[in-house]
């Protein structure tokens, strides 16, 4: 019979070939010439003594650790990180949801709120059209920039600022002048309508605004070509914001010669600023958004934001 200090001996001699030197069950009950189940019951009875301890390192980072590890990096006051879902697209209808009912929460009633556009932001209005008209609330809702030639509604910006407006209550006022002009002169020339002078009073003293986060490319050309020549891609452009370029950096890239109706770089950092994202965007790409200096609050879903989180350039 074997002694209690053999039994032991063999308990640490198995144990060390099966945690330290990985070898199979099998393997070790030939070296030992014992059986594979007597190997088995060896391991399971060094654990019950406490020979073994099997030590579990969750190396995941909870949602809470990845908000508090982007807010510190990228010294942004607020982040929402929203569970995936089981596809992208119920993740960012999701993301929309939550976004809407935070950028119009009850706390922020009575506000200026400028609105950009992007494929997240054509989400929310969907959102909005599911839910009743609401009564008329102090406060004003419009367009961050003119309008785009898109076959989507999600840069029509008057479209979405009409929406917004009536399941909010806020007022609306509309910007009925294209985004991007063709040459400085017909931009210098919008910039003396009436219509300009008054959204750009909004812009000036808005209290919120909204964008969307998008990767460079994402849409066809948007017209820039004329006014940026290979500037984008020679100095590697990873996204945009409004019609505001970025690199990887955060440092925004201006065109030759201004001709975007838009509100400025300037006007936006004096804001708070809520940016939101969806699943498709790429992480340098938040990156380079959050080292602009222009967002305050960031909505994103988790699996983005773990990418975000580990992100080094």
């Amino acid at each position: 019979m074997i002694s209690k200090d053999q039994k032991i001996k063999r308990m640490i001699e198995v144990a060390q070939l099966y945690y330290e030197e990985d070898k199979s069950q099998n393997e070790i009950a030939k070296e030992l010439g014992i059986s594979r189940p007597l190997v088995s019951v060896i391991l399971s009875e060094a654990k019950d003594r406490g020979i073994v301890k099997v030590t579990i390192n969750d190396i995941r980072f909870s949602a809470e650790q990845i908000a508090e590890r982007i807010k510190n990096i990228y010294k942004i006051s607020e982040i929402t990180i929203v569970p995936d879902e089981e596809n992208d697209g119920l993740t960012n209808a999701k993301v929309a949801e939550i976004a809407f009912n935070q950028y119009f929460s009850k706390a922020n009633d009575g506000k200026r709120a400028g609105i950009g556009w992007g494929n997240m932001i054509g989400r929310m209005a969907d959102y909005a059209a599911t839910l009743d008209n609401a009564v008329f609330t102090n406060g004003a809702v419009f367009p961050l920039a003119g309008g785009l030639k898109s076959m989507t509604r999600d840069y029509h910006l008057n479209e979405l600022v009409r929406i917004f407006s009536l399941k909010t209550g806020r007022e609306p006022y509309f910007l009925y002048a294209p985004a991007l002009h063709d040459t400085p002169m017909e931009y210098e020339l919008a910039k003396n309508t009436e219509a300009y002078a008054s959204i750009r009073e909004e812009w000036d003293y808005m209290e919120q605004a909204l964008v969307s986060i998008s990767n460079y490319p994402s849409f066809p050309d948007l017209g820039v070509r004329s006014l940026y020549g290979n500037a984008l891609m020679e100095k590697k452009v990873v996204g945009w914001m409004l019609a505001h370029y970025f690199d990887s950096y955060g440092r925004i890239i201006s065109p030759a010669a201004e001709a975007t109706l838009q509100a400025s770089v300037k006007q936006l950092k004096l804001t708070d600023l809520t940016a939101v994202c969806s699943n498709q965007i790429k992480p340098q790409c938040v990156v380079g958004a959050l080292r602009t200096g222009i967002i305050d609050r960031l909505i994103i879903p988790l699996s983005l934001a773990e990418k975000v989180a580990g992100t080094t350039i």
